[in-house]
């Protein structure tokens, strides 16, 4: 495309100008005045173009045999950049091929100065990130090696050693003072009721109640109302001198059981003002009271706490609550203590036993279902 400007007093002087320059197929792109507006005459300045002449300025290049010449106006016109052979130009057709090469190059060459220009006013994308490395402390875990898991033999192998620790007192031989101390809500006031039952109405045996629990609003209440549906006696300590006349008032009895405050494990203070409450309580057990459902580092927690009163033996309760009892049995045998009750649900007196060692082993080894049968099976002959 060639473009030039045209300077003439009008419009119209400038457009005949235009068409004498450049012909009718010229094109109008801008037109404006110059020149000083007051006391002077103004100026038109129309900018025209017009397309590549092939033919024209492959002989204004032959004549001219030079790469190119700026405008009359300083506009740059097309021109070609390469000198053309006089030997080229013998026949008119060979003048035509070659001259029409040279004019393609020149067009190629804008159309490239062009996309540059354009592709630097285009946003540059950002620089692609280098890749991350890991450092040497993390490929380790890219190259894990899938979890495998363990021999099923050797679980059960050592699951039924565990159970094989596993041992329960002399059923016979009931303890005559037994304080059922533990953490909150692990049942000690519910298990209490059930022991009295099973040695009142059960074994015949002359059974007293005392509570320690001044803490919880109804925990007496509760006690009371199972020893008088029991028509057993029942009595408050308040004072560590108030549970001393209190066994002393029931020296008689074959059985005083106990319920304590259920307090954190982790309230030492409470553990020290249970031993010192104990101390001069002789022949009196404490038997810690474990929630089948706790979890297994807070048993281990419960055992060693609780381990200052000289425990004398566990209850499990709520066996009935879960079906996972691995954790259970694996903390009771590292406590090396006994198990000497079991409570199976929420009924006062039923769900209660003495701890039977053929049934903990179905129950750790089979599960919840497999013990109801064994208990069922028991209970039928």
């Amino acid at each position: 495309m060639r473009i030039k400007r045209f300077e003439a007093k009008n419009t119209t002087t400038a457009l005949a100008m235009i068409k004498s320059e450049m012909g009718d197929d010229a094109v109008i792109l801008a037109t404006r005045s110059i020149g000083k507006k007051n006391g002077k005459t103004q100026m038109v300045e129309v900018v025209a173009a017009m397309d590549y002449d092939i033919e024209e300025i492959a002989m204004n290049d032959a004549e001219a045999g030079v790469a190119g010449s700026k405008s009359a106006y300083g506009y740059h016109s097309v021109r070609a950049k390469h000198r053309v052979p006089d030997s080229t130009l013998s026949s008119p057709s060979t003048t035509r091929r070659t001259l029409t090469s040279s004019v393609n190059d020149v067009a190629r060459s804008e159309s490239h100065d062009m996309r540059l220009r354009f592709a630097n006013l285009l946003p540059q994308p950002p620089p692609p990130a280098e890749p991350v490395r890991l450092s040497s402390d993390l490929r380790p875990l890219t190259a894990r090696k899938p979890v495998t898991r363990p021999d099923q033999q050797a679980v059960k192998l050592w699951r039924d050693q565990l159970i094989e620790k596993l041992h329960v007192p002399d059923a016979n031989q009931t303890p005559k003072i037994m304080a059922l101390v533990g953490a909150t809500g692990v049942g000690k006031t519910t298990t209490t009721a059930k022991m009295a039952a099973w040695y009142s109405l059960r074994a015949g045996k002359r059974v007293a109640l005392l509570s320690m629990d001044c803490y919880r609003i109804g925990a007496t209440d509760q006690l009371r109302a199972y020893a008088k549906i029991m028509r057993l006696p029942c009595e408050i300590a308040l004072r560590k001198k108030d549970l001393v006349a209190a066994l002393e008032k029931h020296s008689d009895k074959d059985v005083i059981i106990i319920d304590t405050a259920g307090k954190s494990p982790y309230d030492t203070g409470h553990i020290n003002e249970l031993q010192e409450w104990f101390a001069p309580c002789t022949g009196l057990e404490p038997h810690l009271v474990l929630s089948a459902t706790t979890k297994k580092e807070d048993l281990q927690t419960m055992i060693t706490s609780y381990s200052t009163l000289s425990t004398a033996s566990l209850i499990l309760t709520k066996l009935d609550e879960t079906r996972a009892y691995a954790a259970l049995c694996q903390q009771v045998v590292a406590s090396s203590l006994p198990i000497s009750y079991l409570c199976t649900g929420q009924r006062v007196p039923e769900d209660f036993m003495v701890a039977n060692k053929d049934y903990l082993d179905t129950l750790f080894k089979n599960g919840w279902d497999a013990a109801t049968a064994f208990v069922q099976s028991q209970t039928s002959h």
